[in-house]
Order: structure tokens, then sequence, then C-alpha cells
């Protein structure tokens, strides 16, 4: 069973929080949830969008069609009437003049008093979107106790009163559609499968969560989409987890607190998107250089500038792997799910600890702000390293220093906390000796850069490698990274069923990249077909570069918007069609170019 639920209207209707709690409804019915926003770059107009698809199998990723569409105004019946299944419905309210837009006939129409019902049940007229929860729940035969609960969570600390309203204001949509419509023609019904609660998380939270466990005590950041909803998680949480969470005055501020907590031995972690990003690579550079441990996590989004604010790219992977001058090992962490998230961020604050490295976990709009169900995250697998710290060190001799910048085989020196007896250094941004204290000697320069480069032996021992997915043994295999997982996984499924059974191999840590073992597990396959969210195909360049592994096709979008299942396979058939030959590069976009940003350039 799958059932695909959407809702649409002006930024500010509600139309976000009514989606989530749909999406809570399913998932405390037993079912497997994906919440998937979209919205333009603006606080008030525009039109925003939130979709909610429930099944009783694993699911990954959003659908291109809905079962039902709601439409908060007449924008979204233009936006989203093209976009309803065979059989499918579209609410709206009544006192729209909807026959000036062509809907297709195998719509069912659900003209809905939202004012009249809202008033007459005493809520405010601000709860319209909370009609349409009971309307939607109505039309499918949902129990409607499973809403009552869902609204006293979620408006709870508002007070009774507004908890009470709002469960009275969703009563009214259901009891209309009940006494004024024949339900059971709409043929589409879900039913609560069992009592198993499901955590409903965003990649956002995950990785907040997950920096929580791993001991993280600060975090900086400058408000920037889609990141800003770390630092709102974050903020929320900073006295029950007894945390500091800094709203800086601008990205470089941010990054700085993190490099300074992380060098007083303060799991530290920093949060921006590109254009933020752009603005912390000196201080990143200063962090190599140091050797101080840094986390940054990057969420994605269109570029370069401030491009599209709101919608999703993998276009930065390039930038953070050779962001700041110079030459230094980094290490970036490109997480799939939520699941992935949660540990991403752990593992990389071991990392940069151990290896007194940068560490950047990339994610994007997409993985970030969408929500997904899930089981409890296991903890057990957490492990807390803080690498090699000096403790009770022996007396320094006079005029002598503690040697922070050994040079040792491995590259790792030891790294004297703040406060350390006899541990007292220099630490700055210019080249140095062993004891931190600038130097321009050529030769301890060339020491000091390969000390630094030698971690690499180490770090790529701790390298995940890429992980196979469907058949193994298939002559094809589609190759991707990050949040691309999600849509690829939904389309093996459905390919395996049209007789197309193929490999996917799925890569989360990027760099530094281990030339046998990518060789080994590329190398099994006769086609490689990569999937990439950017226009230049950056990973697979990297593959090339690092591994010597080309590929036959690259299959592209950056259009702003992720892939989708549907794309994914109707590329996959072209290709098995053409039996896997034809250009190289494939670009894949959206085929009806609806704007969000300014409804009224269509008149409606």
């Amino acid at each position: 069973m799958e059932f695909i639920w959407k809702i649409g209207g002006e930024a500010g209707g509600g139309a976000m929080v009514t989606g989530r709690t749909m999406g809570k409804l399913f998932t405390r019915g037993g079912y497997h949830v994906v919440g998937y926003p979209e919205y333009p770059s603006l606080i008030r107009g525009g039109h925003n969008v939130y979709q909610v698809l429930a099944s009783d199998k694993k699911v990954y990723s959003p659908r291109q069609k809905s079962d039902i569409i709601v439409a908060l105004n007449k924008d979204a019946i233009f936006f989203h009437r093209e976009f309803i299944n065979d059989g499918g419905a579209l609410i709206y309210d009544s006192t729209i003049d909807a026959s000036t837009i062509q809907i297709p006939k195998h719509v069912k129409l659900y003209p809905i008093p939202y004012v009249k019902l809202v008033t007459e049940a005493g809520g405010d007229i601000k709860m319209k979107n909370t009609v349409t929860l009971g309307v939607s729940l109505a039309l499918i035969d949902y129990p409607f106790e499973v809403l009552s609960v869902a609204l006293k969570d979620e408006f709870g600390r508002k007070g009774e009163e507004v908890v009470q309203k709002n469960i009275a204001v969703a009563r009214a949509g259901y009891d209309y559609v009940k006494n004024n419509f024949k339900t059971a023609e709409f043929k589409i019904k879900v039913k609560p499968l069992n009592g198993k609660r499901r955590l409903l998380i965003a990649g956002n939270e995950a990785i907040g969560l997950g920096a929580l466990r791993a001991g993280m005590k600060m975090y900086s950041a400058y408000p920037m989409t889609p990141a800003s909803t770390l630092l709102s998680f974050f903020a929320a949480k900073e006295r029950e987890y007894n945390i500091v969470v800094k709203h800086t005055e601008d990205e470089i501020a941010a990054v700085l607190y993190a490099i300074g907590g992380m060098f007083a031995g303060v799991r530290s972690m920093v949060g921006t998107s590109g254009g933020g990003f752009a603005l912390m690579v000196e201080a990143l550079g200063m962090a190599a250089i140091a050797e101080t441990p840094l986390v940054m996590y990057l969420a994605q989004r269109t570029g370069p500038s401030t491009g599209m604010p709101t919608w999703t790219e993998q276009a930065d992977l390039r930038f953070a792997l050779h962001a700041s001058q110079g030459e230094f090992l980094r290490v970036i962490l490109a997480p799939g799910d939520v699941d992935e998230t949660f540990s991403a961020a752990s593992e990389a604050f071991n990392l940069a600890e151990k290896y007194q490295i940068p560490v950047i976990i990339m994610s994007d709009k997409f993985l970030g702000e969408s929500h997904f169900s899930t089981e409890r995250f296991d903890q057990s697998k957490i492990k807390i390293e803080r690498g090699y710290v000096a403790r009770n060190l022996p007396k320094v001799a006079p005029m002598e220093r503690f040697h922070r910048y050994t040079l040792t085989s491995d590259g790792v020196s030891p790294r004297s906390l703040p406060g350390e007896p006899n541990g007292l250094h220099v630490s700055t941004s210019y080249e140095h000796d062993e004891t931190g204290f600038s130097s321009e000697s050529f030769i301890m320069r060339r020491k000091q850069v390969d000390k630094r480069a030698a971690k690499i032996g180490k770090v790529l021992k701790e390298m995940h490698a890429p992980k196979i997915y469907g058949n193994p043994k298939s002559k094809v295999a589609i190759v991707s990274w990050g949040s691309n997982k999600l849509p690829i996984l939904d389309a093996m499924e459905v390919l395996k069923g049209k007789k197309l059974d193929l490999a996917f191999v799925h890569f989360t840590h990027l760099f530094p990249l281990d030339e046998n073992i990518v060789q080994k597990v590329l190398g099994q396959f006769k086609t490689l077909v990569m999937v990439e969210n950017n226009s230049t195909g950056q990973f697979a360049g990297m593959l090339k570069e690092y591994c010597d592994v080309g590929f036959d096709f690259l299959v592209l979008k950056y259009d702003g918007r992720q892939f989708f299942m549907e794309q994914v396979i109707e590329e996959m058939l072209k290709l098995n069609k053409a039996k896997w030959k034809g250009e190289k590069r494939i670009v894949v976009s959206e085929k009806e170019d609806y704007e969000y940003f300014y409804p009224a350039r269509y008149k409606i």
C-alpha cells in the first residue's frame, strides 16, 4: 500500500506544519513515511508545498504525483492539478472559482467551505489548514482519534484552549466530508497497520542528535538555508543538553568559534551552506596548518553565489575538496539517509580529533529538510575517541618548549590542551617548527608538509568502502553519493519488477579515496552509470582523478530539484533499451516549469 498526500498554499498559510502533522499520523499508524517540503525564498507570499508518502514497506523518497492534493488557495490548484494520480482527489476551498482552471477529468473534486467550518467550530481563521487534516482523513477513512492525539502533541505548548479549538476545527472538516460526500466512491483507504511507532526525523535533526550523542558541547552558526534548521534544533536543546549554541554575527565568526572551542578541547561544530562556507575557507586553512580539529556541516543548495536559496544541489563537492589555499588533508563524508547522518556526526568528531584535521560532513536541502521515518538510532555503535591528547607531561627543561608539532612517522603529533602543565605552545596560522614558533626554514617547511600529509595512511584505513545494493552480479551498476541514495533505492525496486535487476554502488566517504578498494568494487561491473545532482559529474571526475575509474554514462540533474524515483527509472529503461549505448552525458530536468517564487506571473 502506498498513499501520497500533498498540501500547497501561500507561505505562512500553514502548509508546512500541516504536512508534518500528517506525516506523524501515518508514522504512528505503523507506516513508513517520507515528508518532503518545497518553498521559495520568501517569508510571505510565494507558494509552499509539503508532500507525505506513506507505505506499508520501506520507502526512501518523494514522488512526482500524489493521490490527494489539498489546495489552501487557487495557486495550489493551478500548480498541482496535473500531478494527481488517476482516481485521485483535489480538496479545495469552495469559495474558489476553480472553473477557470483546466482540471484533468480523472480527478475527483471536493470543494470544502474552509472558513465556514472554522468559524462554526469556534476556531480562528488561521486554522483552515487544520480543517484540511480532518477532511483528508475522512476521505481515506483514517481514524480521527489518531489526529486528535497528534494535535495535542503539536499545539500542547500553546495551551489547552488552542488544542481544543484545533481538534474541534479538524472534527468539523472530518464530519463535513462524511455527511456531504459519498466517501466510499474514493477508492483509496488507509487504516493503521499496528501500534509500532518510529521516529519521524529530518536529516538536519538526525545530524544534531548524532552530534549530541558524540559529545558535542558547542555549536556555532550564522543562519543560512538549508542549514538553519540545525541551528534552531540545537537552540531548542541548549538547556536540556547543557550545550552552548552561538548565533554569531557572521560566518567568519562562526567557524572561528568552532576552531577555538576545539583548540580548548571542547567538541564543537559549525554549520552553514555554500555562501557561508565561502567565507570560512581562510579559517579552514588556519585550522589545517595549526592542526586544530574542526568539524563542519555543509548543507548544499544551488549556486554559485546566492543561487536559488531554498532548492537543492550537489555542486559544492569540488569546492569542499579544494577550499582554502595550499595543500592539506581533509575528510569529506556524505551520508545518504538519516541513519547514516546520525552516525556521520560521531565519526566526524573522532576523525577530526584523532588526526587533528578538518572533517566536512556534506548534506543538501533535500536530505537536510525532508522528514523520514526510521527505527530508533543504534547508539551502541557511537564511540568517543579523542586521539593523542597529551597528559601528565614531563617538566620542560629551561629554554625549551613543548613540541606540539613533533615530526612523527604517522603525522599525528601530541596535542596539548590549554592549561595542561608543561604543554604550553604556540599555535598560529603560520608555518612553524616543532614547537609551533613561526619558521621560514625551507627544510622544516618540507618536513611539516610531509608530516601533515602522512596522516592519510591511517585515515584511509578508516574510510568506509562503498556499499553495494541490489544485484551484485549485474553487469550494470548505478553509482552515486549522498542523498541520491534515496530515489535510486526506490527506483531499484521498480526496475527489478520490470526485469531490470541492477546493482547500485553508494559512496558515503568521498575523500580521501582508496584506489585499490574503489577499483576492486567498481571493476566487477561492465557498465558504470554515475548519477549526480550537478552539471559536471564532480564525483565521477574525482574517481577518475584519484582512482583511474571512468564512467560510461553521466546522468545529471541541476535544475534545483533532487532526482525523483520516476526520473531514475525512465533513464535506466532508456539506456537498457539502447543496449547501454549512446551519448555519455544525460541531462534530466523537470518537464513542467512552474515557478513557486512568483505565482502572479501566471495570472491565475
